[in-house]
């Protein structure tokens, strides 16, 4: 086994920890740096997709984004900076992905048909009620209207009661 000396740098550890700290300070990275970051995020993001990995081009933006922050807080950025420069990255890596974000009827439950698969219901989308015969998505005309009028609501809230109407169970 090879000794390291961890007490002696080389030259380009140093500037590789030189730089890293000027751009802790900047709160930016450079140009060149920020390019090959976003390529090779969106080469992972594709990749991943493409191997099955992920269900969606966005099925790695959550461990993504907490890695980016934590290196860039490692690096001594502080945790807003660093959130808000590994938002912007997954931005452009998406976009360089060509990733494009369902709308937001398409990724509710309701939504249940794509590319020609049918997801059997065995519970009430409203109540989560046992089905009865022939009833293939709520348990009775009072869970539909119920569940209408709820969505209804919620497609119709301004922005700042949106988030609320969305944390209550509908």
């Amino acid at each position: 086994m090879k000794h390291v000396n961890l007490d002696h740098d080389t030259p380009a550890i140093r500037r590789k920890r030189q730089r890293q700290e000027r751009d802790a300070r900047r709160g930016e990275l450079g140009p060149g740096r920020y390019s090959a970051l976003v390529k090779d995020l969106a080469g992972t993001i594709r990749l991943a997709f493409e191997a099955g990995a992920t269900a969606s081009l966005f099925g790695l933006e959550g461990p993504l984004r907490h890695g980016i922050r934590a290196d860039l807080c490692l690096q001594g950025w502080p945790w807003t900076k660093a959130d808000l420069m590994a938002r912007e990255m997954l931005e452009d890596a998406f976009r360089v992905a060509r990733a494009v974000r369902p709308s937001w009827e398409e990724g509710q439950q309701e939504w249940a048909i794509h590319a020609g698969t049918l997801i059997e219901r065995t519970r009430c989308v409203r109540c989560h009620g046992p089905l009865p015969e022939g009833h293939y998505k709520f348990c009775s005309n009072n869970c539909a209207a119920s569940h209408s009028r709820a969505l209804g609501r919620l497609r119709e809230a301004q922005e700042d009661r949106a988030v609320k109407f969305a944390t209550i169970s509908i």
